[in-house]
C-alpha cells in the first residue's frame, strides 16, 4: 500500500481568519432564545372568570347605598340619600309653621344618621347651619338665627342639645378631630367623639343634654361651652 504525501497546509489570510473569528465569538455571545410554549386557556375557565367578575359587580352596585360618605363621594356617587332629603323635609315643615325661614330649596343636607330610631341630619339654610333630629312624630330643630354657644376661645359652638343625647354645632376650622364631654352627674361624665362634615360636628352622647347639664370641648384641653340656644319643636 503506498501512501501519498499529505498536501502542505496552507494558512488562512489574516482578514478571513479575523472575519471567522469575529463571527464564532457573536455567536458564542448572543443569549439563547427560551422556546415558546402556547399556552391554551379553556374556554369554559374564561366563562367561569367572567360569571365572577360580574358577580362580584353586582354585590358591590347592590350595597354603594350602605358605603360611607367618604366612598361614594369618591366614586362620584351623591351622599345625600332620599331619606335624609326626607327627613329635612319634616324638619322645615316643623320649623316653618311656628316662625318664617327660607324656601325649603335653600335647604340643604350636610350629612344624616338614623341611630336606634334617631335620625340627626346636619344641614345649611341659605348658608346658616341648621341641625334636626326627628324620632318616631317628634321632631326637634334648632333655631336658624340663633348664634352659636362658645366652647371658651376658640370659634367652636354648640347650636344645638337634645334629651336624646345630642350635640352639634359648628366647629373651629383647625378642629380636625375633638370629643364632646358631658357632666351628667357629680361621679358620671358620658363622651363621645364629634363626628365633623363641612364646618360642622355632631355627637351623639346617649343622655340628656338639653336640661343644662354641662357640655365640654375635649381636645387636649377641656372647653366649657356657654348656654347652648333652645331648640324649636
Amino acid at each position: 500500500m503506498i501512501r501519498q504525501p499529505m498536501p502542505p497546509r496552507r494558512e488562512l489570510p489574516p482578514e478571513v481568519r479575523d472575519r471567522l473569528r469575529r463571527r464564532l465569538w457573536s455567536e458564542l455571545d448572543r443569549p439563547r432564545e427560551a422556546r415558546r410554549v402556547p399556552v391554551r386557556v379553556p374556554v369554559a375557565a374564561i366563562a367561569c372568570a367572567a360569571t365572577v367578575v360580574v358577580a362580584g359587580s353586582v354585590v358591590f352596585a347592590q350595597n354603594v347605598p350602605q358605603a360611607p360618605d367618604q366612598m361614594r363621594a369618591s366614586m362620584g356617587l351623591d351622599p345625600v340619600s332620599a331619606d335624609a332629603s326626607g327627613q329635612l323635609d319634616r324638619c322645615y315643615t316643623a320649623v316653618s309653621a311656628v316662625r318664617e325661614v327660607p324656601d325649603r330649596a335653600q335647604w340643604r343636607v350636610v350629612r344624616s344618621s338614623v341611630v336606634a330610631g334617631v335620625a340627626v341630619t346636619a344641614a345649611r339654610v341659605a348658608g346658616k347651619p341648621v341641625f334636626c333630629e326627628t324620632a318616631g312624630t317628634a321632631v326637634t330643630v334648632s333655631d336658624p338665627d340663633a348664634a352659636p354657644a362658645p366652647a371658651g376661645p376658640s370659634s367652636t359652638g354648640a347650636l344645638f342639645a337634645t334629651s336624646n343625647g345630642t350635640i352639634a354645632g359648628v366647629a373651629d376650622p383647625g378642629w380636625q378631630r375633638f370629643e364632646l364631654r358631658v357632666t351628667v352627674a357629680p361621679d358620671r361624665v358620658v363622651s363621645a367623639e364629634a363626628e365633623l362634615s363641612d364646618g360642622l360636628f355632631v355627637a351623639r352622647l346617649g343622655v340628656d343634654v338639653e336640661t343644662g347639664a354641662k357640655v365640654e370641648a375635649v381636645r387636649g384641653s377641656a372647653y366649657t361651652f356657654g348656654p347652648i340656644p333652645p331648640v324649636i319643636r
